[in-house]
């Protein structure tokens, strides 16, 4: 229905597009700020304050510190009156979906048991550089061909024996674990807790979530004129365009009962 509504616009002329042609080639998303200003130009509309942009300067005699994409996305979330990074639909998404790969193609970890280490030593010393490149250029045009060679033979046999995991990737397995783990280790040191604790605070049903989203509410006489059915829905409405908001919100509560708690 959105794209009916979008493309009767444009027909109409009561819009303005950008025209954005399809490739084979991906674009590159490290250290290529004209990617960000390609993808979201109603957020870079003048070309400049892009994730990784280290090339503009006011003044060529002042160097600039290089800032990571983690902390220049963050700083990009908490502010701006306008709020417009933390209402976009995809920028966010887009963004974390970028720092995951990054975050898995480099903490990424290749592990072998213990018990395999005979056998993936002389597998190892069987393969070349130039069979793995031959190789991975074979199953590129077909992904179901046949090792030939006996380095290819061994490299496939090598992939059976070799397990790949990902350390500090959040959300993973592997840092779910870690976290378990980590758990089992305080209890078997510390002996187990005397307080168990669920906090679980609703962002659609306070105030402050509200403020935090941009909404103007007057604490006073928020309660005065309240309609059940389309106060919730508003209320909705507003966490449901900032996320940011509602991570805020749970962030500072939990933080606030912390600090009364425990001080």
């Amino acid at each position: 229905m959105r794209k009916l509504n979008a493309l009767q616009r444009l027909k109409a002329g009561q819009t303005s597009f950008i025209k954005y042609p399809s490739g084979s080639t991906p674009l590159p998303t490290r250290h290529s700020p004209d990617t960000y200003g390609h993808l979201w130009p109603t957020l870079f509309p003048y070309g400049v304050g892009m994730m990784e942009n280290d090339d503009i300067h006011s003044n060529d005699s002042i160097g600039f510190k290089e800032l990571p994409m983690r902390t220049h996305v963050s700083h990009l979330l908490q502010s701006g009156p306008n709020r417009r990074f933390q209402t976009h639909l995809s920028f966010m998404f887009v963004v974390n979906n970028i720092l995951q790969r990054r975050d898995t193609s480099y903490n990424a970890r290749l592990a072998v048991k213990k018990s395999w280490f005979p056998c993936v030593d002389a597998l190892l010393n069987k393969i070349t550089d130039s069979t793995i490149e031959s190789f991975t250029d074979k199953l590129k045009r077909n992904p179901f061909a046949r090792a030939e060679t006996e380095g290819e033979q061994a490299a496939t046999k090598l992939i059976q024996h070799v397990n790949y995991i990902a350390e500090d990737v959040p959300g993973s397995m592997a840092e779910i674990q870690h976290m378990r783990e980590e758990l089992y280790s305080i209890v078997h040191t510390d002996a187990l807790p005397h307080i168990f604790l669920t906090l679980n605070p609703t962002d659609t049903n306070n105030p402050i979530t509200q403020v935090k989203a941009g909404r103007e509410i007057d604490l006073d006489k928020f309660f005065h004129d309240l309609k059940p059915g389309a106060e919730n829905l508003e209320r909705s409405s507003f966490v449901a365009q900032n996320p940011v908001a509602a991570a805020e919100f749970f962030h500072h509560s939990v933080r606030t009962l912390l600090h009364i708690l425990l001080g």
